[in-house]
Formats: structure tokens, C-alpha cells, sequence
């Protein structure tokens, strides 16, 4: 007879006392092996930093909207962009590939382009 695995969420606290819960032992789903001790109990599941887990949650929580992630975190605008970026580059996303003040600027300085083709660029963004 085989078992039956069931799914469940991971619980973050007790469901009785709201304390924290450890994970005691692990089992293969494959051959049955268990092992036991004590583990880590992950409530990270994207492996980034605890601030930008976090971040994460609140701006999903504020639906995308900066000025209430603003608020819910008591920080500033541009903390929150800030945020934003480091958790984009975290998530494996890309630099934006349009011309934004900051990225022409970042070619300027990295010798990519010159003054003139940098004030153009700036003129049509």
C-alpha cells in the first residue's frame, strides 16, 4: 500500500501558543530515510536577506504601492527604491536595458559614451 503525501504549508509559529517551531527531523520522500536533530526552520523560502525578504512581503502586502510600503516600513522614498533594486538584482532580474538618467550617467562614467552623446540621451529621457 503506498502512502499518501499531503501537502500543508509550512506553519511560522505554533498554532497554539504563536511561539516558534523547530524542525526535528526530515524524511525522504523517495526510500523513507529519516533523520533527526535539529534544523533550521527556513521562513526565508527565496534565500535572500532577512530586509529583503521582508521588503518583499511588505510591498506585496501594499500591493506595489511605494508611498504605502513608505509608510507600513516608517522610511523614506528613496530607501524604498533602494530596496526595490536590491531586491530585483537578489531575484536574478536584469538592469533595465532603457535609457533612465541613471544608466546614461553610468555609461558616461564607465567611458562608454562621451559628454555630448550623454546630454543628448539625457534631452530625450
Amino acid at each position: 500500500m503506498k502512502k499518501i503525501d499531503q501537502t500543508h504549508p509550512i506553519l511560522e509559529s505554533c498554532p497554539v501558543c504563536s511561539g516558534d517551531l523547530s524542525i526535528r527531523e526530515l524524511e525522504c520522500g523517495e526510500c523513507g530515510t529519516r533523520i533527526k536533530g535539529s534544523f533550521e526552520n527556513r521562513k526565508n523560502p527565496l534565500d535572500m536577506e532577512d530586509e529583503l525578504f521582508n521588503f518583499l512581503k511588505v510591498f506585496i502586502f501594499a500591493e506595489g504601492s511605494i508611498k504605502q510600503s513608505e509608510k507600513i516600513l516608517n522610511c523614506s522614498y528613496p530607501k524604498i527604491k533602494n530596496l526595490l533594486k536590491k531586491t530585483k538584482a537578489a531575484l536574478g532580474f536584469s538592469k533595465e536595458t532603457g535609457n533612465t538618467a541613471g544608466s546614461i550617467i553610468e555609461e558616461l562614467n564607465e567611458g562608454r559614451i562621451d559628454v555630448d552623446a550623454a546630454l543628448e540621451k539625457l534631452k530625450q529621457v
